[in-house]
C-alpha cells in the first residue's frame, strides 16, 4: 500500500474471557486505529469503550462459570467525507441486567460517554455489544498494513 493511503483491513481478535486478556485487546485496538490514522484523543475513547465491553463480558458474562471466548471485531466505515469505526464484542455467556451501580457498575455509562452509539444485544447464545464511534473527517494521513 502506498504512502497516504489508509488500510481498511478489519480487526479480528478472539481471546479467552479472563481479566488479563483485556490488556492485549487494548494494545491490538490501539495499533489497528493507528494504522487508520485515527486521532489520539478519539483513539483513547474507542479503546476505553471497547475495553469496558470486554471487561463486562469477562466479569458478567462468565461470572461463576468457566471462562469462555470473547470475540472482538472492528471495521472502518466510510460514508462520504466522514468515517467511523464500529466494534462488536461478543461472548457466549449469560446476560444479567445491570445492578444498582453503587461504587461499580458504570461500564455502560462509560461506553455511552465515549461512543456515538452503544447497542447491547443479549441472547440465548450470549451477548453482543455494538459500539460505533463519533464521525470524523476522512483523512489520508496514516499508512498501515493493507
Amino acid at each position: 500500500m502506498g504512502p497516504g493511503r489508509l488500510h481498511t483491513t478489519p480487526l479480528q481478535v478472539r481471546l479467552v474471557g479472563v481479566p488479563a486478556a483485556a490488556r492485549d485487546v487494548r494494545r491490538r485496538i490501539r495499533d489497528w486505529l493507528a494504522g487508520l490514522g485515527w486521532p489520539d484523543d478519539e483513539t483513547d475513547d474507542v479503546v476505553l469503550a471497547v475495553h469496558e465491553a470486554v471487561a463486562n463480558s469477562v466479569e458478567h458474562g462468565y461470572g461463576g462459570v468457566a471462562a469462555g471466548d470473547v470475540e472482538v471485531t472492528g471495521e472502518r466505515i466510510v460514508d462520504g467525507g466522514r468515517q467511523r469505526v464500529r466494534f462488536v464484542v461478543r461472548d457466549e455467556g449469560r446476560w444479567r441486567p445491570p445492578r444498582d451501580p453503587g461504587y461499580r457498575g458504570r461500564g455502560l455509562l462509560v461506553m455511552r460517554g465515549c461512543m456515538a452509539d452503544v447497542d447491547v444485544r443479549p441472547g440465548a447464545a450470549g451477548t453482543e455489544v455494538v459500539l460505533v464511534s463519533r464521525p470524523l473527517p476522512v483523512t489520508t494521513a496514516g499508512t498501515g498494513p493493507g
